[in-house]
């Protein structure tokens, strides 16, 4: 597989210049009205490996280097951390530090790449329940966000259980030590370290966790597990998508509070899935692209993610159309890139937050914030805020820093 040098960026929203309007949407028309964001943007980069504030366009270096290059970046659930993942080595950004704290050094207080790092020939990593999951050679290790201001966290590691692990491990259920880990062929629960439960669950690619659900692709499809907190121990169920529109094991999950949603890469096949608790017994909902009264890309999907508010579906798809569903996939708001019109799927860069998303197109050298200005008196009223030229061309990965709602952000029992 070709590696390149990696970037990363620290974009401050608030800095972006509006360099004029020109997109249309569905209802409305872009606007200059002022106001900020209490966030900011970590990107990666693929022909650098410096460390860099990118600000109007401008690129301004940092003291801090990850110790690889910054392939992929991967926020934590509260939005105030982030994993700088290279090909052997994992690196942690803190890049949201709470109102009134204070560390006695300017620049710790900006973001900043922390001391500790995990390195391995296999490395992955995701967040679960309020931790890192990083996978490094068969084993995964759990790092508490908190934690990692610590030069040496405290951390938990899955080696006792004698599993050679394919996919990072999942926390289930944090204070009864349930958790989930992957081997070549099965997933399996352990508690403590008895194994409680195995189901079939080869070559996991991609997941998404909320506090009661879980959803695999895996060979054998959209495999999922349902976690009930019984009166004296858990029950757990695993089961199948198994009527998904397209290939249900190549799906992309992502998950925000109690919403999961997924999309078949290069498709316009999408899903959204929800656990219905209203009856007597737990049922899972889902809701395909093909169904009636769902909204039907025009174009292939690029990305999908979730903002951290409500939980609304932002996508970008080809030919720029940035589009805005209900978690009923009905359209809230489908917003026209025209400055994006002729770029694909592998120009687009995404990343959302709450009631917002920032655009880069590399291609066209563009980026778009897009976002709504009163979300609790027009909640869909999403429009592009700002736009702005790009002096670079290779974004490769990018995260919001911003403060998640304990809600949307908590996947803990």
């Amino acid at each position: 597989m070709k590696t390149f040098n990696k970037n990363l960026l620290w974009v401050s929203i608030a800095a972006l210049a509006l360099t004029g309007c020109g997109s249309s949407d569905n209802n409305s028309s872009d606007t200059t009205d002022e106001h900020e964001h209490d966030s900011s943007v970590l990107v990666s980069q693929s022909n650098t490996s410096t460390l860099s504030l990118f600000e109007e366009g401008e690129l301004e270096a940092l003291d801090d280097a990850a110790a690889g290059n910054a392939t992929k970046l991967i926020l934590s659930e509260t939005g105030a951390y982030a994993a700088v993942l290279s090909t052997s080595t994992v690196n942690f950004v803190h890049g949201l530090h709470e109102e009134g704290e204070e560390s006695g050094d300017a620049h710790e207080e900006e973001a900043h790449v922390l001391a500790y790092s995990l390195s391995g020939t296999d490395i992955s990593v995701v967040p679960t329940s309020g931790h890192f999951a990083v996978l490094v050679d068969g084993d995964t290790t759990f790092i508490e966000y908190d934690e990692l201001a610590n030069e040496t966290p405290a951390t938990e590691s899955t080696s006792g259980l004698s599993v050679n692990e394919v996919y990072p491990a999942l926390i289930l259920d944090e204070v009864h030590d349930l958790k989930l880990v992957f081997d070549d062929t099965n997933a399996k629960v352990f508690e403590g370290t008895t194994e409680e439960l195995s189901f079939a669950c080869a070559n996991p690619t991609s997941h998404a966790q909320t506090s009661e659900l879980i959803i695999i692709s895996c060979t054998e499809g959209a495999v999922t597990l349902l976690v009930e907190e019984g009166e004296t121990e858990h029950e757990l169920t695993p089961g199948n998508l198994s009527d998904l529109d397209g290939a249900d094991s190549s799906y992309i999950w992502r998950a925000q509070g109690h919403v999961i949603v997924g999309f078949e890469p290069n498709t316009k096949n999408y899903a959204i899935v929800e656990l219905d608790e209203s009856g007597a017994t737990p049922s899972i909902v889902v809701i395909k692209s093909s169904d009636t009264g769902t909204y039907a890309f025009t174009q292939n999907i690029c990305n999908l993610v979730l903002d951290t508010d409500a939980q609304d579906i932002l996508a970008i798809s080809a030919a720029g159309t940035f589009v805005v569903l209900n978690h009923e996939a009905e359209m809230l708001k489908s917003i026209t890139l025209d400055e994006s019109a002729a770029s694909s799927c592998g120009d687009f860069v995404m990343a959302g937050a709450a009631k917002m998303a920032l655009v880069i197109d590399n291609k066209a050298q563009k980026g778009y914030e897009i976002d709504v200005d009163e979300p609790s008196t027009n909640a869909n009223g999403y429009h592009v805020h700002e736009r702005f030229d790009l002096s670079v061309s290779d974004v490769a990965s990018m995260v919001i820093f911003h403060e998640v709602g304990e809600e949307a952000g908590d996947h803990a029992h």
